[in-house]
């Protein structure tokens, strides 16, 4: 069932494209009705199941009918291939006192590429714009690289005892007093940008060299005159032509004396992924992502 105003968040409006380690195309989007099945036969795809507190459950028709509880009751995204190979998971499961539980997986197969870091951003902004003020999950104490991952995104430890199972908790309420800081303090100044004559063969080295989404596309003189993204380049058959010709153009930018705030409301009302900052005579001085507010959000 999905939430009265999962589809005003950002991910229901845009799914998130982005490349795995390995350079294959991933898009997180929200579960559709018709989706369902997949999942399932993700989840009967584990082995063995009965991971992480007993879950997924082990017999096929316990499994099957636990996914069934996650979408009844939950708010489900996944991640997909682009030829739609259902590969990872992630749900949030209301509780009171807006707090809401998490459970993140990816398939076998395709773990350690990235998926499971890029799921933990989507949902995590995806509870914040549905106005959670928490998210708890338990993760068992043995998987340090899932316990690594949640630390990084602000996760802190709830429990200490000897249980096999560890609680943390995020408290998303940090969000709100962080929208009077600058831009500045915030944007990646080691901005990787591409000048509008290059190729877009030369464009797609630079996303799986640096495992970034998007390049500003910029003249000699620093000046930004349009915005390439990965997704651009996914079917493109003439990867030699100018990114000039396929970049988003006009492209929407920030003052480095810009908010945050207004920052987040150009995420949200456009749809943005990034966007590119500039100073006062138009010259590109960082580039600021949905990514960097998160980080910024869910760090000490």
């Amino acid at each position: 069932m999905m939430h009265a105003a999962l589809h005003k968040t950002a991910i229901a409006q845009a799914p998130h494209i982005f490349m795995n380690r390995h350079g294959v195309p991933v898009m997180i989007k929200i579960l559709a009705p018709d989706e369902v099945p997949s999942l399932k036969k993700m989840y009967a795809g584990f082995t063995p199941r009965s991971m992480a507190g007993g879950l997924p459950p082990v017999s096929r028709r316990s499994c099957f009918a636990w996914v069934e509880q996650l979408v009844a009751s939950g708010i489900n995204l996944i991640a997909t291939t682009l030829d739609h190979v259902l590969i990872g998971h992630a749900v949030l499961l209301p509780m009171r006192h807006r707090t809401c539980e998490m459970l993140i997986a990816v398939s076998p197969a395709w773990q350690k590429s990235g998926i499971g870091t890029q799921l933990v951003r989507s949902v995590i902004q995806s509870a914040y714009e549905l106005k959670f003020h928490r998210i708890w999950l338990s993760v068992e104490k043995t998987n340090f690289v899932a316990i690594h991952l949640y630390t990084k995104f602000g996760f802190e430890r709830l429990t200490f005892s000897e249980s096999p199972q560890l609680d943390m908790m995020l408290d998303l309420r940090r969000y709100r007093p962080l929208v009077a800081v600058k831009v500045r303090d915030v944007m990646n100044r080691s901005v990787i940008a591409i000048d509008q004559h290059a190729s877009c063969a030369e464009a797609l080295a630079l996303f799986l060299r640096h495992n970034i989404a998007t390049l500003p596309v910029i003249t000699k003189q620093g000046t930004v005159v349009g915005l390439i993204s990965q997704t651009d380049l996914l079917f493109k058959p003439n990867l030699q032509q100018a990114v000039n010709a396929v970049a988003t153009k006009p492209v929407i930018l920030l003052s480095q004396k810009s908010t945050l705030e207004q920052a987040m409301r150009l995420f949200q009302d456009k749809r943005l992924r990034s966007i590119p900052i500039i100073d006062r005579r138009r010259k590109l001085v960082g580039i600021l992502t949905r990514q960097d507010i998160c980080l910024l959000y869910t760090s000490d």
